[in-house]
């Protein structure tokens, strides 16, 4: 009895060798072609079935396509590299994690790329793709309905943060000296990969991904952090731990988030020196673990 996993395989075996193989291939990339969308609409997904499907909260679903999008701007050397071993294996990554998402267009626009048989048909491929990142819709009109004051307040951070009065930073300085992380020995917590996938339905790949573009968020916005205490700006420090307690939360790495719960809701200046060594000690400690991990 012919099983139906060797069906399956017999039917895909079919449409890969077709009888008028030239012609029936030249077919089915021009429908791939047709498929890749041109238009300036909005790509909508559903985010709350997808959430469901996955057996995540809608926030932590968001969460996973905006890192999904972060690691995909990341790879465009990548998928345009000459290389089919690099561009394939790119391509296949990017798309078993559009799979996982399900977001089926972009799948299909990976398959064009990895098929591309010259650089300008790989450009015009790549070009589609990130055509359509940025038409991913998740129901972000909502977003529009946020209060004018909250708008204000990160507009706030912006101008804080890149254009301080030379009076202020002078003041600031002298009073809030910089926080020397160099001597912080890292302290120990566990975290498994392998506990954060179950919890969070995803494969263990992918949440190894998003830990680490976490680490490369951390170290940028750490710096931030300590330069807004440099100023005096107790509120742009409670604002970026925030940020990073929210990340470090969805992806389940529970001790981190506690230590940047605390700098969240920190109303000492006096305090922040303290708390930021508190949180890169466990940060060290995540970073090594993740560094063991990737030398496996």
């Amino acid at each position: 009895t012919i099983s139906e996993t060797e069906t399956e395989k017999d039917e895909l075996f079919d449409l890969l060798l077709p009888e008028e193989s030239e012609e029936k291939i030249e077919e089915i990339k021009e429908s791939r072609t047709a498929a890749i969308p041109e238009t300036k609409e909005s790509i909508e997904v559903d985010a709350d079935a997808a959430s469901l499907k996955l057996g995540i909260t809608k926030e932590d679903f968001v969460t996973f396509v905006d890192e999904y999008i972060d690691t995909a701007m990341a790879k465009e050397t990548a998928l345009l590299s000459d290389d089919d071993s690099v561009r394939n294996e790119t391509c296949k990554e990017l798309k078993h994690l559009a799979g996982v998402l399900h977001l089926p267009v972009l799948s299909d626009i990976l398959d064009t790329i990895a098929e591309a048989d010259d650089g300008t048909a790989r450009k015009a491929s790549v070009e589609a793709f990130y055509h359509a990142l940025k038409r991913i819709s998740l129901e972000k009109e909502k977003a529009k309905e946020t209060p004018p004051a909250e708008t204000a307040e990160v507009a706030e951070i912006s101008v804080t943060e890149t254009e301080p009065s030379v009076s202020e930073q002078e003041v600031s300085e002298s009073k809030y000296p910089p926080i020397d992380l160099s001597d912080v020995e890292p302290i120990r917590f566990d975290f498994s990969l392998e506990e954060a996938a179950n919890d969070l339905n995803l494969p263990v790949d992918l949440i190894e991904e998003f830990v680490h573009d976490f680490i490369n968020q951390a170290h940028e916005e750490t710096k931030k952090m300590i330069e807004a205490y440099q100023k005096g700006d107790l509120e742009t420090v409670q604002k970026i731990g925030h940020l990073l307690k929210g990340t470090s939360s969805n992806l389940r790495i529970t001790p981190l988030a506690n230590t940047l719960y605390e700098i969240q809701f920190n109303e000492d200046i006096e305090r922040v020196p303290e708390l930021v060594r508190n949180y890169w000690g466990h940060f060290l400690s995540l970073e090594n673990q993740m560094k063991i991990i990737s030398n496996k």
